[in-house]
């Protein structure tokens, strides 16, 4: 529990004086009183609540440690590491760059088209096989 029993009788007492306050204008003394008395019996025991549901929320009673959280969780939980496989990604790369046959690419190789057509003067027999060409894909 945070606090302690004073926090209670404070809190109640307030209440208490609160009430004799706005009570004495309009009730008897005996009436003033014993609704005084009512409101501190009911402001303490609000505090009183108040300082346990605080005392469970910021320090709960069923504290686990460590070492008994790892017996209790073992085989629930998935530690996954990967293991560190810098080298034989770095080999994969260097053979993609080898074109697959052991001799390395030098530099920058540009695309080697078969043809290019112009379309100022096209080729009928080209054209259609072209169209041909782009309709079956």
């Amino acid at each position: 529990m945070i606090g302690s029993w004073r926090l209670n009788v404070g809190f109640g007492a307030f209440g208490a004086l609160l009430t004799f306050l706005f009570s004495l204008s309009n009730n008897p003394i005996g009436t003033t009183l014993k609704n005084s008395l009512y409101a501190f019996i009911a402001f303490a025991a609000i505090a009183l609540v108040i300082r346990l549901v605080l005392g469970q929320l910021l320090n709960p009673a069923n504290k686990i440690d460590a070492a008994s959280a790892l017996e209790k969780d073992r085989g629930a939980v998935l530690d996954i590491t990967t293991p560190d496989e810098g080298d034989s990604l770095s080999e994969l790369m260097k053979e993609q760059w080898a074109d697959g046959k052991g001799e390395p690419i030098k530099g920058f190789q540009p695309l080697q088209p078969k043809r290019l057509v112009s379309l100022d003067n096209p080729n009928p027999e080209e054209v259609v096989q072209a169209i041909r060409r782009l309709t079956d894909e």
